[in-house]
């Protein structure tokens, strides 16, 4: 599946709060009370697009924060994540690993988690069970762990999709595994296991 992220400019704003992770900044999927609300209606030609920028293969989306939008997705035998300036969708950096996963039903072998942006640091966790921690400003990859590895995990059905979620100076997933592991938590430092 290949995907185009556009931006849309609304009248009645022209800054939006931060959406750093799945389903927004209290994963409530709920903006934040100070937030403008969306208007009533768009024209018949819907909102002016800003910008736009084409995508690979993935299910995972957009992550906002500190003017700076992150996108996770997948060209050919790559994962690729890239940090976009909101405001125009320059690439500011961007981050390529490899990845040979493989979709049981033969669909898009993309990643299926959203990013999540805390602390100046990207945390992302890909279909084949990789977590990767980044650097926001320079996209330098600081870290990653191959939960698939580590801990047995099975593909499962839809591929590994828990978007990471940082508590303090953790990065807690759900990757799965054998005997019984279902939760672990990650330094957000250096991806040690933590429990």
């Amino acid at each position: 599946m290949r995907a185009l992220i556009p931006l849309f400019a609304f009248a009645s704003f022209t800054v939006a709060a931060d959406w750093p992770q799945f389903l927004g900044p209290t994963r409530s999927n709920v903006a934040a009370a100070d937030e403008k609300a969306l208007p009533d209606s768009f024209p018949s030609t819907g909102p002016e697009v800003l910008w736009e920028k084409p995508l690979g293969d993935g299910y995972a989306g957009p992550a906002v924060a500190q003017g700076k939008v992150v996108v996770f997705h997948r060209e050919a035998s790559k994962v690729k994540l890239e940090m976009l300036e909101a405001s125009t969708g320059k690439v500011l950096c961007s981050n390529e690993q490899p990845t040979d996963y493989r979709d049981s039903f033969g669909m898009d072998e993309g990643p299926r988690a959203t990013p999540t942006i805390s602390g100046g640091k990207v945390f992302a966790h890909g279909a084949d069970g990789v977590l990767y921690a980044l650097d926001l400003e320079s996209g330098k990859k600081l870290w990653q762990v191959d939960t698939a590895k580590e801990f047995g995990s099975e593909q499962g059905f839809f591929g590994r999709a828990c978007a990471p979620l940082v508590v303090g100076d953790s990065v807690v997933l759900t990757p799965g595994g054998a005997g019984g592991k279902a939760v672990a938590a990650f330094s957000i430092e250096d991806g040690s296991l933590k429990w």
